[in-house]
């Protein structure tokens, strides 16, 4: 059978989490919005990762959303388990307060999302957190009240699959303007 990389590029999101003394981030292309209201977020995470264990034990997870400057950090996080090593202190993470929910929120994230785990359904090799985002946090480099980002100083991280990466030419964005009826 052939490689599962034919539907990327997809942004990724380091998903934090926290249960007890342990604090661990993860990145994770498995991820997504599904619902606008309420806002709903889903990661795909595997049984196998300690991410999966502190987040059914907490039930509440973040997704940080980091600028292309940060690849190397966020590759290095997915080099190795925070099982048995602290991530977020290797790296060099600086976390800042949550404002909802026990959840590690990064400093450097450009967005990052508070969710509450609503549900988690088994898919295949992975289970499916479904969380409500209770909180959002934005930085400067998001356009005042459209939650989308500046891509004139923002480059998100995009996966293409084979550990390679990309980031958007803002040369590239094109707007069209649809009638809603």
């Amino acid at each position: 059978m052939a490689e599962f990389y034919q539907f990327y590029p997809n942004v990724v999101a380091l998903i934090g989490s926290r249960h007890g003394d342990k604090t661990n981030l993860m990145p994770a292309v498995w991820q997504t919005g599904v619902s606008k209201d309420p806002m709903i977020y889903v990661v795909s995470v595997s049984p196998k990762r300690f991410t999966h264990q502190l987040i059914k034990s907490s039930g509440v997870f973040s997704a940080n959303f980091i600028d292309f400057k940060y690849l190397r950090t966020l590759v290095t996080l997915g080099s190795f388990s925070g099982r048995d090593r602290n991530k977020i202190k290797e790296t060099g993470i600086e976390l800042k307060p949550s404002k909802q929910l026990d959840v590690p929120v990064m400093k450097s994230a450009y967005a990052a999302f508070e969710c509450s785990v609503q549900d988690i359904v088994s898919a295949g090799d992975h289970d499916l957190f479904i969380g409500k985002i209770v909180f959002i946090h934005e930085s400067a480099d998001i356009q005042p009240g459209s939650g989308t980002i500046n891509c004139n100083t923002v480059k998100p991280i995009l996966y293409l699959g084979n550990d390679m990466y990309v980031t958007l030419d803002p040369g590239s964005i094109v707007t069209i303007k649809r009638s809603r009826t």
